[in-house]
């Protein structure tokens, strides 16, 4: 399957701010029930060194971040290059690019479906930027794969609204091959003191850069 190279609907700027609250409601919710929260959540509490506070990337309205905040009581920060969504009034969120742009120091930031909307050159940017503001970065994806991209359209797409239906296709086909991030990952970290681990859920469902800096 070649990479996709069209944009999202949720790309766009002029989607009405309605039909983006109820798109980024339901990822929130596809995020807790296909266990995509409860990777970082767990990887939180396994991590062997304290996390008091953790940085979001393309946190979009901070949906992932308040389920985190509750369940864990650390202190979250949330980034996002154009924020949209209903916000949590408790949730601070600044504007910023988080290939490129100067973070917030967080002692873990993590990613959540933010790669395949990056060039492979942004992904190596991403990796090397937050190595300057956090010792560790979970950096969760989608697997470019048939697998998942019929199981999305026969167990997720009727439940959904037509935005997330229109980009969930459009988002498993931009996708990286574990192959291809990997190899991505491998080139940010070359001649650093910084590892990663790599790993894929069955039927490819996701895909986890476990990267840590050596910090």
């Amino acid at each position: 399957m070649k990479r996709a190279v069209e944009r999202e609907i949720l790309d766009e700027p002029d989607v009405p701010d309605a039909l983006a609250d109820l798109a980024y409601s339901d990822l929130t919710r596809i995020h807790r029930y296909l266990g995509d929260t409860a990777v970082i959540v767990n990887a939180i509490r396994r991590d062997p060194r304290p996390v008091r506070k953790v940085m979001d990337l393309g946190c979009a309205a901070g949906g992932v971040l308040r389920e985190i905040r509750q369940k864990l009581g650390v202190e979250t920060i949330g980034v996002d290059v154009a924020p949209r969504g209903v916000r949590d009034g408790k949730q601070a969120i600044i504007r910023a690019d988080a290939v490129r742009d100067a973070l917030p120091q967080a002692d873990l930031a993590f990613c959540m479906y933010l790669g395949h909307h990056l060039s492979e050159q942004d992904v190596i940017g991403l990796i090397r930027n937050v190595g300057r503001c956090s010792r560790r970065f979970l950096l969760l994806d989608l697997v470019r794969h048939p697998l998942p991209l019929a199981l999305f359209r026969v167990f997720v797409a009727p439940f959904v609204s037509p935005v997330v239906v229109a980009d969930g296709s459009v988002s498993i086909r931009r996708s990286f091959t574990r192959q291809e991030l990997g190899k991505l990952a491998s080139e940010a970290l070359a001649g650093s003191s910084g590892r990663f681990r790599h790993s894929v859920a069955p039927l490819y469902m996701r895909q986890v850069l476990d990267i840590s800096y050596g910090t």
